[in-house]
């Protein structure tokens, strides 16, 4: 029984620390100049505009002097509104973008599920003690949804273009 409970905490442990490490190595920076943004069109974006909001939407075109945006969700909706909205060149300063992965999401949810498993058989096993067994059955529904969740996290990655001005 101990060594069940010995690998069940290493999983959790290598879990809950690799998923974090790996969103934190995700952001990454490009330097690239105006014609160089055409590679983000079809892309989700964020961009922070002048006066602090938030933009997040769809790149749609880069044009001779804005890029054009469908924006998808705003932080101040009375100056942004949803919509196609053409960001001014002179104002944009960096862009950006979101390029998720799934291999922390399939890792870590397989490991949850291997960890939830481990967990049903101790609640098989604990017999007519049906608190031990509630904890360990409710562990084992849990498990693969946490590994899924700390995989979606480290999933995410960001690419921020910085343009040339």
């Amino acid at each position: 029984m101990m060594n069940r409970y010995a690998i069940g905490v290493s999983l959790l442990v290598t879990l809950g620390w690799g998923a974090p490490r790996a969103a934190a190595a995700g952001a990454q920076e490009i330097h690239t100049t105006w014609e160089g943004l055409s590679a983000i069109v079809g892309q989700k974006v964020k961009v922070v505009m002048p006066d602090g909001a938030q933009i997040q939407g769809k790149a749609t075109a880069v044009e001779t002097d804005a890029l054009a945006i469908e924006i998808l969700k705003t932080s101040n909706k009375a100056a942004y509104p949803k919509g196609k909205y053409l960001v001014p060149r002179a104002t944009l300063k960096a862009v950006d973008v979101e390029r998720p992965t799934k291999q922390w999401r399939i890792l870590c949810t397989a490991g949850g599920a291997a960890l939830g498993i481990a967990f049903a058989k101790l609640a098989a096993g604990a017999g007519g003690l049906h608190t031990r067994t509630e904890i360990y059955g409710a562990m084992a529904a849990a498990a693969p949804a946490v590994g899924y969740l700390l995989g979606r996290a480290a999933d995410r990655r960001t690419v921020t273009y910085v343009i040339a001005q």
